[in-house]
């Protein structure tokens, strides 16, 4: 399992960052993997809720569906998700009031299941997801600025 945590600060207040990022339709506006997601994840979605989302990521388009797990506004979002191979991703958002705002902690790992998908994680693509992941990230800081 590949695990890739990030961390920033943003200038708002927890529940205006938990209100965006748990809206999955909304991804795609500040993270650049994300392709799209069903309508009904406009909303933000509490634990139980079911959406699927497409993703461009490492050179690859994948098709997820994904099960919230755990949702406590405004701080903590848990979901995971399983694609048609088998391969796997976990994603957790922790958010902490600071003085400055919010301290956004994203956490994802992921699986992937077929040998050769392995392989290429463990020699090049688990780099890009990290830069995808770190562009997303500072794409929400400045959603905020």
């Amino acid at each position: 399992m590949t695990t890739i945590r990030l961390e920033r600060r943003i200038a708002a207040a927890p529940a205006a960052v938990y209100d965006l990022v748990t809206r999955p339709a909304r991804w795609h506006e500040w993270h650049p993997s994300s392709i799209r997601a069903n309508a009904q994840a406009m909303e933000s979605l509490a634990a139980g809720a079911r959406f699927e989302e497409d993703i461009r990521s490492s050179g690859f388009t994948r098709h997820l569906r994904w099960t919230v797990r755990e949702a406590e506004p405004p701080q903590r979002w848990c979901a995971e998700a399983v694609m048609d191979d088998g391969s796997t991703v976990h994603l957790r958002y922790e958010l902490m009031a600071d003085r400055d705002g919010t301290r956004f902690v994203r956490t994802l790992d992921y699986r992937l299941a077929p040998p050769l998908l392995r392989w290429l994680n463990d020699v090049l693509m688990w780099r890009r997801v990290r830069r995808e992941s770190n562009r997303a990230l500072d794409n929400l800081v400045a959603r905020f600025a």
